[in-house]
């Protein structure tokens, strides 16, 4: 790597560290970590949201398939009909797709893998932010190319 940022960089840096809002990641993890917060039936909670979306006039999703494993890990194929290598509006697509499934503090990972990309995602409700016991949802959004 030549230290640049992106292809017309000549800085090198930038202008102030992100610390101002690591505590809110770290209080994510720290819940994440909890034996049981991933809560159960992802199908029932988020998947008629993910539906809905993909029924709506212009969607350009489809689901083919889903799958929770053992540790409540939600795995959904999709295809996005947008113009495929137009990573900027996949991303875009792919936060308003997951944005009905979102709770109070989300993390969305974007990855690449053997030709189609990832959205891993960590959604869910924190102490303050709910008068239950906090719980949340991980979801991994498979992406290939229709």
């Amino acid at each position: 790597m030549d230290g640049r940022r992106w292809d017309i960089d000549d800085r090198g840096r930038g202008v102030a560290s992100g610390e101002a809002f690591s505590p809110n990641i770290e209080e994510l993890a720290d819940a994440m970590r909890r034996a049981g917060w991933v809560a159960e039936d992802p199908e029932a909670h988020l998947l008629p949201h993910l539906e809905a979306a993909c029924a709506a006039p212009g969607s350009p999703w489809t689901i083919a398939s889903w799958t929770v494993d053992d540790d409540g890990l939600m795995v959904i194929d999709v295809t996005w009909d947008g113009p495929w290598g137009t990573w900027d509006l996949l991303r875009a697509d792919a936060f308003s797709f997951l944005g009905p499934i979102a709770e109070h503090t989300t993390h969305v990972r974007q990855r690449t893998f053997d030709g189609r990309v990832e959205f891993e995602m960590a959604t869910g409700t924190l102490t303050t932010e709910t008068p239950f016991v906090p719980h949340g949802h991980v979801v991994r959004l498979r992406v290939s190319p229709p």
